[in-house]
């Protein structure tokens, strides 16, 4: 379940906030805007968009993992019984910053991705 949460989230926030930060680099109608100067400029509004929507979402990725990993014994209880639960407990065992373990690595994935991807279909849409 929170694996739908953060996918959720992730795809409003990259709809949403996308064409708004576009905006705030590309003041001007789109059209004066050619080549690498339009490229350069979507590549940043993508990577700032990709970087804080997985900057708010990454904590739901963390405990998507931690329960699929939950491999206790048959006939054990389980260490996290909800994804409440397993949230409450990292947060108060590791501090808020254990709900963003690893993230280092899903934000420079994430923002890679987003200035090869964004871009690329937003000229393309733009040019047909």
């Amino acid at each position: 379940m929170p694996n739908v949460y953060k996918n959720t989230t992730q795809l409003f926030m990259k709809i949403s906030l996308y064409d708004k930060i576009k905006h705030y680099w590309m003041p001007y109608d789109f059209r004066k805007y050619s080549g690498f100067d339009y490229f350069w400029r979507a590549s940043v509004s993508a990577a700032m968009c990709m970087l804080f929507s997985t900057a708010l979402v990454y904590p739901l990725d963390t405990i998507h993992t931690k329960i699929s990993t939950d491999m206790t014994a048959q006939g054990k209880q389980k260490l996290f019984s909800t994804t409440f639960d397993c949230f409450n407990r990292t947060n108060l065992d590791e501090g808020r910053w254990g709900l963003y373990k690893g993230a280092e690595i899903s934000l420079v994935t994430g923002a890679l991705r987003a200035c090869l991807t964004l871009p690329v279909y937003d000229m393309i849409r733009r040019n047909s």
